[in-house]
Order: C-alpha cells, then sequence, then structure tokens
C-alpha cells in the first residue's frame, strides 16, 4: 500500500478546489479508491478555510479566468471530513434482518453538481472502442436517488401519462417472470418497475417533469468526478450491489427492492447504479448491469448495448431533472 499523504485543500467561496502538497506531482492525485472525499459547499465569506481530509481520488480544477486571491485574514482552522447528514424528513427506512424496505417520496433526488467528470474506458479495457476515456463538463443537475418503483408508476398510470408494463419474451429458453405480474403485485410496490420500452421510460420521465439522462450524465451521476470503475470505488466488491453471484449471497435470486445496498451508493448519494437492474439512458443503451450481469457489465463505464423496442424483466430507469439557474 503506498504512504499516506496529508495535503490541504483550500475552499474558496465558490465550488472549485485547489491542492497543495509538498513536491511537484502534477494535480491528477491517486490513492487507494476505498477513500473518497465529495465538497459541494462553498467556504462562504471567511476567506479560505485548511481543512484535514482522507486520502482518496481527487479532481482538481478553477473557475473560469483562474483563482482569486482569498478574502479575510489568514486564520486556519482544522476540521474532520463531515458525515452527510440524513434525510429524515424526506425518506422513512424500515429495517428487517432480509430486506431493506424505503417509501420514495418526490423530492427523493440528490444533487450532481456542476463540473468536469473523467468518463469512459482506459485504452484496452473492454468496451473502451465504444466509450473511450475522455473529460466532460456537464451542468447540475438532480438525479432520482432510486430506481422508479412499481407504486411510482402506478401513479403515473392513473393518471394517463402512462401504459401498463408487458413483457415481450423473444428468447424461447429464458423463464423470467412477466413485468405485467410483478407491477400488479402490492408486494413489490417498492422495487423496480420492469417490462418497459424506452418509449415508456421516457414517456414517465416526461410526465414527471424530468427526463432520462444521457449516457454520458448517468456514468457522472454513478461515478462521480474521478472516474472510478464503480459507484463506491476501484475495487470489485460483490456485497455492494445485486449481481448474478453464483451463490446468491446477496439474498436476492433476481430483483431486490430499490435501496438494498445503501453501501453501493454513488458520490452522491444514488443508490443501485450498479446492479439490480439495468437503467435506460436517453441515448437508447442500458447501463450499470443487473441482477443477471458479471461485475464487468457493472462497471460504470461499460458502453452498454444499444436497444430499440426491447424490454425485459431486468430493464428499468431512473429520471433526472435540470436545476434552473
Amino acid at each position: 500500500m503506498p504512504p499516506r499523504h496529508l495535503f490541504f485543500i483550500y475552499l474558496l467561496s465558490f465550488f472549485m478546489v485547489t491542492a497543495a502538497y509538498a513536491d511537484d506531482r502534477d494535480s491528477s492525485l491517486s490513492f487507494p479508491s476505498e477513500y473518497r472525499y465529495t465538497i459541494i459547499q462553498p467556504s462562504g465569506d471567511g476567506g479560505a478555510q485548511r481543512i484535514r481530509v482522507p486520502e482518496g481520488d481527487f479532481l482538481i480544477g478553477q473557475p473560469e479566468g483562474g483563482l482569486q486571491p482569498p478574502k479575510g485574514g489568514d486564520k486556519e482552522r482544522t476540521h474532520p471530513a463531515p458525515a452527510a447528514e440524513p434525510r429524515q424528513k424526506q425518506i422513512k427506512r424500515h429495517e428487517s434482518s432480509a430486506v431493506r424496505h424505503v417509501e420514495i417520496t418526490t423530492e427523493d433526488m440528490v444533487l450532481v453538481p456542476e463540473g468536469e467528470a473523467i468518463i469512459g474506458l482506459p485504452d484496452g479495457m473492454p468496451g473502451s472502442e465504444l466509450n473511450p476515456l475522455r473529460r466532460e463538463s456537464f451542468k447540475a443537475f438532480l438525479v432520482d436517488k432510486y430506481e422508479v418503483t412499481n407504486a411510482q408508476y402506478k401513479v403515473c398510470v392513473a393518471g394517463g401519462g402512462c401504459t401498463v408494463p408487458s413483457l415481450i419474451i423473444d428468447y424461447p429458453w429464458t423463464f423470467y417472470e412477466a413485468g405485467k405480474e410483478w407491477y400488479k403485485d402490492p408486494s413489490r410496490d417498492d422495487y423496480p418497475v420492469v417490462g418497459l420500452t424506452w418509449k415508456q421510460s421516457n414517456e414517465y420521465c416526461r410526465w414527471a417533469g424530468k427526463r432520462l439522462p444521457t449516457s454520458a450524465e448517468w456514468e457522472k451521476a454513478a461515478r462521480g468526478a474521478d472516474g472510478r470503475t464503480y459507484p463506491w470505488g476501484d475495487i470489485w466488491d460483490g456485497t455492494r450491489a445485486n449481481w448474478d453471484d453464483e451463490g446468491k449471497t446477496d439474498n436476492f435470486e433476481k430483483i431486490a427492492p430499490v435501496g438494498s445496498f445503501p453501501q453501493g451508493a454513488s458520490p452522491y448519494g444514488a443508490e443501485d447504479m450498479a446492479g439490480n437492474v439495468r437503467e435506460w439512458v436517453d441515448d437508447l443503451v442500458l447501463k450499470g448491469g443487473s441482477w443477471y450481469s458479471d461485475p464487468e457489465s457493472l462497471r460504470s463505464g461499460d458502453p452498454g448495448h444499444e436497444y430499440i423496442v426491447e424490454r425485459d424483466d431486468d430493464m428499468g430507469f431512473r429520471c433526472i431533472k435540470d436545476v434552473s439557474r
């Protein structure tokens, strides 16, 4: 393991960061992927602040026009990395030893801040020819914290904005449960809605005042700015997702209720972006892998596969919403 490094991040009165460290390395900092620290709050009017952060990967940038000298005195303060505050007003959790049930509200979206992100796969990795490694700039947007559920989709159907899911079995050797049956079962209200085409998924997002993410937007929401392999880091950990593990040690043979793997959340707090169900994006591809996928397909940068009218019981979606300025 490389030695631990201590460096300082100066928070100015905007959302960018700069780093100072002892030697002359460039600004691409690389440390073990298990540690992440995301700064999304400005420092206020008190000038620059010196804080202590855990080791991790950081994408360093500066605003247009360059960095400006901080205003205020040179008083130094050291802070531990803050823990994320629970969103008690938006979400209620019902814990059990087997299944984690999540009650979703209309406010259950998380912010993906404006800025650059590393997108794609390095040369030589499977899929890199379709999704090459690059940096892209993004405006801020909100993304659904969870995949759209049966309960949410039922409201759209009742309001006349959506059509009932179904499932076309194109492969005679498969024995999947029909999406319509999953949808009708009240005990599966907090499961992802499946058996939908891209068109049906897009219609729901529009009805909800949102839209499907582009592939690149989905990828930033899943992996953050630093280009990590999975939402939680670069090292595969089968306990953080619902995937095709041979022994089904995740306790789910197929689809799991949304929010069953909070330990696999993205840097911004979006859950189940690796595994559970593949997710439609605006580019007519499915991202993130599913309960039927191997670890390679669960990589955030995996290009996915292009579909047009197909639907299946491991195909779901989530929506995003642009942030007004």
